[in-house]
């Protein structure tokens, strides 16, 4: 094995890789979208769940991940992971309909869930000295950022020429890549101290977590029922005492009072926003790319460019521009840019040339480039280094569900504006709706991807009306969705210029 100090960079890049697979994951199967859809007859609400049940798990898991890490070793945790997440998108690429499918997308979270903290806390005690630390985490936020923003262009290239089983398949040849480099380039570490595991803590706050997600989720569409007041009573319920148990307990799983601190609050709220609205934008404009305008997946892959290489290079230079301007600026210039390209993308129409979409795309990833090292830097300052697993698990768990969070609300916004505008179209329609087939209607008024299936089916000229109808009114639904996020994330600026300190010198030893 390397010695880790003096080696030092070449373990980051090892790190950087196992950060790439699983960050990857969070968006390649989005392009996907559409084709599920059709090939698994999965319904919006399974398609979240496609989505958010990796996010989900992930975040569920991680205190206890990070803890075991601290506790038996992160690199043993890394490796686990890697088996887990293999095995899981080796399978999900074998599922026949959506419920094997999101089964096996948990499965893969709870395998990020043990490596992402890794990757932060191996990298928080090889890197020692402050300000290379500051850098290296600059190039992690980086990698973490722009192979969120860089999935669905991979997912574009495979289903241009494959399917999208290929979007899982392709992980498992890349893990062991990434065991191999593991084995053989990165130091083992773990808390001297031996903690005792917080196993109830764990229990609590993933039963919580998953309950609280599960809630947001399901009411837009079911509405106030059995499901959605048993998941949001469970949620009040397991949070609450997991906060009382986290008071009590002689070595908590997340210290509760880490939350007086300043510097931690304000940071873990700040990774929340950043991803919130980037997994967010991720999860619908995919699809308004591909089906209002009519891109194929590869193009709308590669049309998020923009965001993925703003993002790569703030984050990179981010460490930089904090040490010349302080902290505090640079975290609330990054939001104030985040908040400006999501309120320039509210006033995309089905229309808009391509200049709007990138230019919106490219403001967002340089704010999101500018924030996240800065707030990743927080919160493992925030945490006594021995801790470092904790640190990360917290960190990666306010990134998984924020992004959970904001694929969540946004898309439940988006669905409320489309079926609103849908149903308004329909009323306006009077009698003549009955000239078109009810199994076209009620797809229609189920999602824009049914209902352009099933649109596809009638001859052109009477297609195209409702495909434009459609197409209005999903545009409507994202406006909403995306100004309601340009809202939370300027009130996040506000807070950060208020709590943010001027500068934050060190990670505490």
């Amino acid at each position: 094995m390397v010695a880790g100090n003096s080696h030092r960079w070449l373990v980051l890049v090892v790190l950087s890789g196992a950060l790439a697979l699983i960050s990857l994951d969070n968006t390649i199967v989005n392009v996907a979208l559409p084709s599920l859809q059709e090939d698994l007859k999965a319904s919006t609400a399974e398609l979240q769940w496609v989505v958010d049940a990796y996010s989900v798990l992930f975040a569920g898991s991680l205190l206890l991940a990070g803890t075991l890490g601290d506790r038996f070793g992160r690199r043993k945790a890394l490796v686990l992971g890697l088996i887990i997440f293999g095995v899981g998108s080796l399978m999900a690429g074998f599922a026949t309909d959506a419920s094997q499918l999101i089964f096996w997308r948990a499965i893969m979270g709870v395998g990020g869930a043990f490596i992402m903290p890794s990757t932060l806390s191996i990298l928080a005690q090889v890197f020692t000295d402050p300000r290379e630390r500051a850098q290296a985490i600059g190039i992690w936020a980086a990698v973490a950022g722009a192979a969120v923003a860089l999935g669905p262009i991979v997912g574009g290239l495979l289903l241009e020429h494959t399917t999208w089983h290929a979007i899982f398949w392709v992980n498992p040849p890349l893990v062991l890549i990434v065991l191999v480099a593991a084995f053989r380039i990165l130091p083992e570490s773990s808390d001297p101290t031996k903690p005792r595991l917080d196993l109830v803590g764990a229990a609590l706050s993933a039963v919580g977590l998953i309950a609280f997600v599960v809630t947001v989720i399901e009411v837009p569409d079911a509405g106030i029922e059995a499901l959605t007041i048993g998941s949001a009573v469970t949620a009040i319920v397991f949070l609450t005492a997991f906060v009382w148990w986290e008071r009590r307990v002689p070595r908590p799983l997340l210290p509760m009072s880490l939350f007086g601190q300043r510097l931690f609050t304000v940071s873990v709220i700040s990774v929340a926003l950043v991803y919130g609205a980037l997994m967010g934008v991720m999860f619908f404009l995919p699809q308004f790319l591909q089906l209002v305008q009519g891109n194929s997946p590869l193009q709308s892959g590669i049309a998020v460019l923009p965001g993925a290489g703003g993002l790569l290079i703030a984050s990179l230079f981010s460490p930089r521009i904090a040490e010349r301007i302080g902290t505090r600026i640079t975290v609330v210039i990054g939001l104030s840019m985040v908040t400006l390209g999501l309120a320039a993308a509210a006033y995309l129409t089905a229309d808009s040339p391509y200049w709007h979409i990138g230019g919106s795309l490219g403001l967002m990833g340089l704010g999101l480039g500018m924030v996240l090292p800065q707030a990743t830097n927080g919160i493992l300052a925030s945490v006594p280094r021995e801790r470092a697993g904790m640190g990360s698990a917290v960190n990666d768990g306010m990134s998984e569900l924020g992004g959970s969070l904001g694929v969540a609300v946004l898309g439940s916004l988006l669905a409320f504006g489309y079926r609103n505008s849908i149903e308004q179209a329909i009323t306006a329609a009077g009698d003549a709706i009955v000239a078109i087939p009810a199994g076209v209607v009620e797809a229609v008024r189920e999602s824009l991807a049914a209902g352009n299936l099933a649109i596809a089916q009638l001859p052109r000229e009477v297609g195209a009306p409702i495909r434009q109808v459609a197409g209005d009114a999903f545009v409507s639904g994202m406006t909403t969705a995306l100004m309601v996020a340009a809202g939370i994330v300027a009130v996040g600026a506000a807070l950060a210029w208020w709590l943010f300190p001027s500068r934050v010198e060190r990670v505490e030893e």
